[in-house]
């Protein structure tokens, strides 16, 4: 993607840019995607395994519950994968990779210094501060995408560095 002028503020100079190689199922996502599993096995498929007749009601119930609990966990998914990750000589910035407008940005002297999770292909995890268990809900702002780290980002090692060189200043 080029990045859209609307990202970058004036006299900002772009350093990186890049999207997430993979989507990542966070630690809720999971525990959503199995409630709604066991969810639709209580209500619809056992009833069906037993040759139970389904009111309206039953289906109504069985199938939107698992709507009501797999809608969410595909928004976010959506979100992700939806993103492009800009880093400049000022600033992180979550931009909508079709729209191009900005979905969230953090100036880098206000986030600790990144860390950044490798794995064995190089592609990693870089969050701010140091890594911290997650919490089992997200924040209540947190939307379909929030500035918390960039995930599943390429060459993250190399994309820390430049991020912590942008940080001191030598950009």
């Amino acid at each position: 993607m080029d990045v859209p002028t609307n990202v970058l503020l004036p006299g900002e100079r772009l350093l990186w840019s890049g999207r997430p190689q993979r989507l990542i199922f966070a630690r809720f996502d999971w525990y959503q995607f199995a409630f709604g599993l066991l969810w639709g096995i209580v209500t619809i498929v056992v009833p069906v395994a037993r040759h139970e007749p389904l009111s309206f009601f039953a289906w109504a119930v069985g199938v939107g519950g698992v709507a009501f609990v797999w809608v969410p966990v595909v928004a976010r998914l959506r979100g992700r994968r939806g993103v492009e990750y800009v880093v400049t000589d000022r600033r992180i910035v979550l931009a909508d990779r079709f729209s191009g407008r900005t979905r969230a940005s953090a100036y880098l002297g206000t986030l600790p210094p990144p860390v950044a999770r490798i794995r064995q292909d190089g592609s990693g995890t870089i969050v701010f501060g140091r890594f911290t268990r997650a919490p089992l809900l997200p924040p209540p702002s947190s939307g379909p995408l929030m500035l918390t780290g960039l995930v599943a980002v390429p060459e993250a090692g190399r994309v820390r560095d430049l991020i912590a060189w942008a940080q001191a200043g030598q950009a």
